[in-house]
C-alpha cells in the first residue's frame, strides 16, 4: 500500500458543492455527482494516486476503476462528497470484485483499517519476493484480509513485478539505485509502476 497524501479539493467538486447549495439549499451527495464531474474528478484522483489502486497498487484507468469511499456510503452518508474520503480503487485483478474496494464493500473499523492516509501504512505492510503480502501488526493483518490483497491473481501479479525489477539479475548490485528510482520517481505520464512499495520493499530487503 502506498501512501496517498490528498491535495486541496479539486474546484470542479468545490463548485459542484457550492452550486448544489445555492440552488436546492441543501448539501449534496454523491449521487447527485453529474456524470461529467465524475469523470472530470475521477482523473484528478487518479491523477493524485500516480494512477495506481489505491490499496493494491495494481495499474488503475478510467474503466477499470471506481470511486472508493473510505468510509462506507451506507453508513456515513454525510461524508460521501468529503475529499478526504474520496479514492480510486480497480475492481480487482480480473474485474470480479475479489480484492480492494469492492471486496470491502461496507466494512470500515476506525480502529482497525490500516487506509492509504495513513502516513506510516508504507512500514506496515511487507512482502515477499514470490508476491505475498504481511503485516507487522493486527490492523495491518486485519487489513489485509477485508480486502483480500493475497488473492492468488495479486501475489501472482507481485510476483511477476519482483522478478521483472531487475532484483535478480547479474548486474543488480551495480544498478540497485537505478532499479529503486524507477519505482520511486513518476515518469512523464505522471504515472508510478505498479506495485511499486512492493518491489522496492524487495529491493530494499532482499537485493
Amino acid at each position: 500500500m502506498k501512501y496517498i497524501k490528498k491535495s486541496a479539493e479539486p474546484e470542479i467538486l468545490s463548485n459542484f458543492k457550492i452550486n448544489f447549495k445555492k440552488d436546492f439549499g441543501l448539501d449534496a451527495v454523491y449521487e447527485e455527482l453529474p456524470t461529467e464531474i465524475k469523470n472530470k474528478l475521477k482523473i484528478e484522483l487518479s491523477k493524485e494516486q500516480y494512477f495506481i489502486c489505491c490499496y493494491c497498487m495494481g495499474r488503475i484507468n478510467q474503466n477499470n476503476s471506481h470511486f472508493e469511499h473510505i468510509k462506507p456510503q451506507k453508513d456515513f452518508s454525510d461524508n460521501t462528497l468529503d475529499y478526504d474520503n474520496l479514492l480510486i480503487s480497480c475492481n480487482s485483478m480480473a474485474n470480479n470484485s475479489e480484492n480492494c474496494g469492492h471486496k470491502k464493500g461496507d466494512w470500515y473499523d476506525e480502529n482497525a483499517f490500516i487506509t492509504p492516509l495513513n502516513p506510516d501504512c508504507e512500514n506496515i505492510f511487507t512482502y515477499s519476493v514470490n508476491g505475498e503480502m504481511d503485516a507487522v501488526n493486527k490492523n495491518g493483518k486485519t487489513t489485509i484480509k477485508k480486502l483480500n490483497l493475497n488473492s492468488l491473481l495479486l501475489i501472482r501479479a507481485r510476483k511477476a513485478a519482483v522478478l521483472l525489477s531487475g532484483l535478480f539479475d547479474d548486474d543488480f548490485s551495480a544498478r540497485k539505485q537505478e532499479i529503486a528510482d524507477s519505482y520511486a520517481i513518476p515518469n512523464s505520464n505522471n504515472e508510478l509502476p505498479q506495485f511499486c512499495i512492493a518491489v522496492m520493499y524487495c529491493v530494499n530487503n532482499y537485493g
